[in-house]
């Protein structure tokens, strides 16, 4: 116990023990007092502290929760961020490689229309066979009867060419002929092919009934009506042919040289025409391409529309059909421009080279007909020059005999 609270309790019982005494304050006197309790504090502020505690504990609580709500959002923030990470770097990962493999396929890929290539590859062939086929058609060959007689027998005199159209005239009677003499043996019956020998919608569009449509593929009487219009339109009326006797003598071998000189400008005449007829035959050449050609929908779906009967019967088409098949299935055909915008890259730069030497071919087709329009307009000049300068050179031929006798 402590020395000055021991000696304080002596005095206040020294103090207690003797009557009238009296204690004095002390100045720096210590007392120690215990308190056990105190019924403001335990009624009053005790309840109020432990309100107090409760609510601090509730918004610790609270603040715990938030904190703990925040750092959950925050891992799914961030979880968020990484999987849209990954996605970008998923979907530019799957980008480059798709363009990868759309250059790979614009690059190697094989295209649906690489069988139409072939079709310009067979040009050359279809042509040469048409130049083939005129040679035949002017023998007579590839025509029917009486009419390759009248190209393959020698010339009869002009009274017979004249009776020979007339009696071929019988096959093409129309229906304005079988009004003037119809039922004779000149007009049994209106043809199916009227004027087919004197219309020059026969080379054009092939004969046949008014109003059918162009046929550029022909048939065994379509070329018959083409061949008799030829040789209707360019008859070899100026002389006959001499026998072997005729030709022994002098007056004779200078008709053979007239007639020969005379056949050559009429040859030069029907060559365009016969030119034209054996464009229009069927031609087995364009067979194979045709059948890799119309692999192509597009070219499939033109052909079905436009081709020919004869094509479409026999899988062939001559060459004119060829070249406005080949034109028409690009420009006229709207499937084909359908295919067009399908196209890019290489596929597209190669269709538009294939288009451009189509173009060039049939500039070249041009020029060689106008080559031979040129070689026609010479000789034309060379039978006006003829026939202007001859009878001033017979008039100063017969001075220069008359100067020589003299």
């Amino acid at each position: 116990m402590n020395k000055n609270v021991f000696q304080t309790g002596i005095r206040l019982s020294l103090c207690a023990a003797i009557p009238g005494c009296l204690l004095w304050p002390l100045s720096g006197l210590a007392l120690t007092v215990n308190v056990n309790s105190s019924a403001p504090i335990t009624q009053q502020v005790t309840p109020e502290l432990k309100k107090a505690n409760r609510t601090l504990s509730a918004i610790s609580e609270t603040q715990n929760q938030i904190g703990a709500a925040i750092n959950a959002n925050g891992d799914k923030l961030a979880s968020m961020i990484e999987q849209s990470t990954q996605a970008i770097q998923t979907q530019e990962a799957f980008a480059r490689q798709t363009e990868r493999l759309e250059t790979a396929r614009r690059n190697f890929a094989v295209p649906e229309t690489l069988c139409t290539e072939s079709a310009s590859g067979s040009a050359v062939q279809v042509s040469q066979q048409a130049r083939a086929t005129q040679g035949a058609l002017k023998s007579g060959s590839g025509i029917s009867g009486k009419l390759a007689q009248a190209y393959s027998t020698p010339t009869p005199p002009p009274d017979q060419i004249q009776f020979r159209s007339a009696t071929l005239h019988s096959q093409w009677c129309d229906a304005t002929d079988y009004a003037a003499y119809g039922g004779t043996d000149l007009c049994p019956s209106v043809s199916d092919y009227p004027g087919g020998d004197k219309q020059l919608s026969s080379l054009l569009d092939g004969a046949g009934k008014p109003g059918k449509t162009p046929t550029l593929t022909f048939e065994q009487k379509q070329t018959d009506a083409a061949m008799t219009y030829a040789l209707n339109s360019t008859p070899p009326g100026a002389g006959r042919q001499l026998s072997k006797g005729e030709v022994k003598t002098t007056s004779g071998k200078q008709y053979i040289g007239l007639l020969t000189q005379y056949q050559a400008i009429l040859d030069a005449a029907r060559e365009p025409q016969l030119a034209m007829i054996a464009a229009s035959q069927p031609d087995a050449t364009t067979r194979d391409v045709l059948k890799e050609v119309l692999q192509v929908p597009s070219a499939k779906k033109f052909f079905n529309d436009t081709a020919s009967d004869q094509a479409k019967k026999r899988g062939e088409m001559s060459a004119r059909e060829f070249e406005a098949f080949e034109v028409g299935r690009r420009y006229a055909s709207t499937d084909w421009l359908s295919d067009l915008q399908q196209m890019d890259g290489d596929n597209l730069i190669r269709e538009l080279i294939r288009v451009q030497s189509l173009g060039n071919w049939l500039l070249l087709g041009l020029k060689q007909e106008q080559q031979k329009a040129n070689i026609l307009a010479g000789q034309q000049l060379a039978i006006q020059a003829t026939e202007h300068f001859r009878p001033q050179l017979a008039g100063k031929m017969e001075q220069v005999k008359a100067g020589t006798v003299r």
